[in-house]
């Protein structure tokens, strides 16, 4: 035994470095390893067999296989070992896919202009308004999302019929002296699309008001502003990073709608999201299918780096 050990010391263990600093600076890269797998495993390999497939010859549109292209019987929904371009030719100069695209667009806005519009009054109410009644409100807004979507959809399909609710409703009021046929048409695919996005846009616009600082407006009080002033000079312009993210998240959605067109429009009203599944099951033209499932995803990317230039280059308030 040593002198130190005999003393009563405390023996000294040799020093083990950890993960940390054996990995050095590429410890962090190490943290993310698993989700970068998780990200190309199953986003981006994905995405690129689909940019694939919508580059191979088509089979045509006959179901199957059968008739196949260039007049060869048999094959598969696609010719392998093929790269064209004539799914996005198509696409770009036919007039029904451009019919679909430009009503997808025209849809996508309108739906993000009536969500903005009642959106943010309720964000704004929910941040006035007191502790229970606050809590009630959010529970509300937040309803829609706890029920499954095609219940939802299915429940607004019933209340908008001919013989539901708000026909009655309006009949018993004097509104109205027949039923309004308010199904199967844009009507309710916005009201249904809406619906389903609203809870995202107002939960959004309602902690950016939260985050607030209180005293800017108290300051504005004591100078003299009234109400109105002092939401268009402080509560309105300090709350436009928040809004801008709940306007981008509520187009992106509405540019894919599916549910809403599927079960509530009809076949003159026809979103890209719907005409995916129509190529690729009904036509079993999967290399157009892809061709339109891909133009929707450019649509949306294409709204993303907008929205991101227009924060780091136009918006006076990022500065």
């Amino acid at each position: 035994m040593t002198a130190a050990v005999r003393a009563g010391a405390a023996p000294q263990t040799a020093f083990r470095p950890g993960w940390s600093e054996r990995l050095g600076p590429y410890y962090k890269y190490f943290l993310l390893a698993p989700l970068m797998v998780m990200l190309i495993g199953f986003f981006a390999g994905p995405l690129l067999w689909l940019f694939r497939v919508s580059l191979y010859e088509s089979r045509g549109a006959s179901g199957f296989g059968i008739g196949g292209a260039k007049g060869q019987e048999g094959g598969g929904y696609y010719v392998e070992g093929t790269w064209t371009l004539d799914n996005y030719i198509k696409f770009f100069s036919d007039d029904y896919f451009q019919s679909i695209l430009l009503f997808t667009v025209e849809f996508a806005l309108l739906v993000t202009a009536v969500t903005m519009l009642l959106a943010y009054p309720l964000a704004y109410y929910i941040y006035k308004a007191g502790p229970r009644l606050k809590v009630v409100l959010l529970i509300l807004v937040i309803l829609p999302k706890l029920s499954n979507m095609l219940v939802l959809v299915y429940g607004l399909q019933i209340l908008l019929a001919n013989n539901g609710l708000v026909n009655e409703l309006l009949i018993l009021l004097g509104v109205v002296d027949e039923p309004v046929k308010l199904v199967y048409n844009l009507v309710s695919m916005t009201i249904s699309k809406v619906l389903l996005i609203i809870p995202y846009t107002v939960l959004v616009i309602t902690a950016t008001l939260h985050g607030l600082d209180p005293t800017l407006r108290d300051a504005a009080k004591g100078l003299g502003a009234g109400p109105v002033q002092t939401f268009w000079a402080i509560t309105f312009p300090l709350s436009l990073p928040g809004t801008f993210v709940a306007l981008l998240i509520t187009i992106v959605w509405a540019l894919g709608a599916f549910v809403s067109p599927a079960l509530l429009g009809n076949p003159d009203l026809q979103t890209l999201a719907v005409e995916v599944p129509k190529q690729t099951f009904e036509n079993v033209n999967w290399a157009l299918g892809s061709a339109v499932a891909f133009i929707m995803l450019a649509m949306m990317s294409l709204v993303v780096l907008l929205y991101n230039w227009m924060l780091s280059s136009r918006m006076p308030w990022r500065s």
